[in-house]
């Protein structure tokens, strides 16, 4: 047997922090063991991997329908199909277009001005087809303003005019240099609002702004027309 190896006062006898009397207070204090311990057991502690993370619902349904979004268009490009937009019906031969100032008709003066510019605006950003001058283009769209009506449709409590209507009617013609009609279309007819001002200048303004609308919204009808349905 051998004897037990005598300690020394005021050292722990216990053999390892970890022990079963870890806890058990030292005569010379406790804090020097804690900070032991502390270092210690944070040495020893395992890390943990990150978890990868998992993929929700909503995820796995974006990709689902992104998917079949790609086949989709896939098997679209393979039957021949193209984007909405440049596919056209317009014969091979006509490569531009003159779009003159339109002929007015009525009262109104200078009305033929914004309405010219808005065809003219339109098919140049288009580009589908050149604009040209009447004696280089394949093809030449004529108009004709035949109305231009302002009437009141709200008032107020006083009977003042709180809102206007104006309503403009062309009739369009397409041919080419030679004379011959590809096609026409008769009273093609737009109307806007417009608020009432009290001052003439800001009025007159409002007015212009709706004529200008109305030659925007022709113009867009009278493209899908021409490429789509020549």
């Amino acid at each position: 047997m051998f004897d037990p190896i005598p300690t020394e006062a005021g050292l722990d006898t216990n053999p390892h922090p970890f022990g079963k009397d870890r806890d058990r207070p030292s005569p010379r204090g406790t804090a020097g063991f804690n900070l032991f311990r502390g270092i210690t057991h944070n040495k020893l502690k395992p890390t943990s991997s990150p978890c990868p993370p998992c993929l929700c619902g909503d995820t796995v349904l974006f990709l689902s329908k992104t998917i079949l979004l790609v086949v989709f268009l896939s098997v679209l490009w393979g039957c021949g199909y193209q984007l909405a937009g440049r596919e056209t019906h317009v014969p091979t031969d006509v490569t531009s277009l003159a779009i003159p100032t339109f002929q007015n008709e009525t009262l109104e003066p200078g009305i033929e001005v914004p309405l010219t510019q808005s065809f003219l605006r339109e098919f140049m950003f288009d580009g589908r087809v050149k604009v040209r001058g009447s004696k280089e283009a394949d093809t030449i769209l004529e108009g004709k303003i035949k109305t231009y009506r302002i009437q009141s449709v709200s008032y107020n409590q006083s009977g003042l005019v709180m809102e206007y209507q104006v309503l403009v009617t062309v009739d369009l013609t397409l041919t080419k240099p030679s004379g011959e009609i590809l096609w026409k279309e008769d009273n093609l007819t737009e109307a806007r609002w417009y608020r009432a001002s009290f001052g003439g200048v800001l009025n007159e303004a409002s007015k212009n702004s709706a004529v200008q609308e109305i030659g925007k919204f022709m113009a867009e009808r009278v493209k899908s027309r021409f490429f789509y349905n020549f």
